[in-house]
């Protein structure tokens, strides 16, 4: 899979973070999403219902494969939130992607909520 992100994304330690989440997650870096989650997360993906058990964000990542190239346009933060959006190129499709991000505060760098929406 090819990565492209913003040159500039790691100058703040919370625009670091959530590059790192994105791209472990589509990566299937499962430890290494672990170690960036809170142990009391939540995703929310527009659509869908609520995860907060390990296994089923696995399983709701998992489902898109052989993915070509995962760009990452914008990373922005503030305090205890972040976002950024992009794109995942497939063979014949192209998937948009934001994702609002909540720290568990301004001072701690693990993630507790993610808001994700897909088009």
């Amino acid at each position: 899979m090819k990565i492209t992100i913003p040159v500039d994304c790691d100058n703040a330690p919370k625009r670091r973070i959530i590059k790192d989440f994105i791209v472990s997650v589509y990566q299937k870096k499962w430890q290494e999403v672990g170690e960036i989650l809170d142990e009391n997360f939540s995703l929310i993906s527009f659509g869908e219902n609520s995860i907060d058990l390990f296994d089923v964000l696995k399983e709701h990542f998992s489902r898109i494969s052989k993915i070509e190239e995962l760009v990452i346009e914008e990373i922005l933060s503030h305090g205890k939130l972040g976002a950024c959006n992009g794109k995942i190129k497939l063979k014949n499709q192209i998937i948009n992607f934001a994702y609002f991000i909540e720290f568990k505060s301004a001072g701690k760098n693990t993630i507790t909520k993610i808001t994700e929406y897909k088009i």
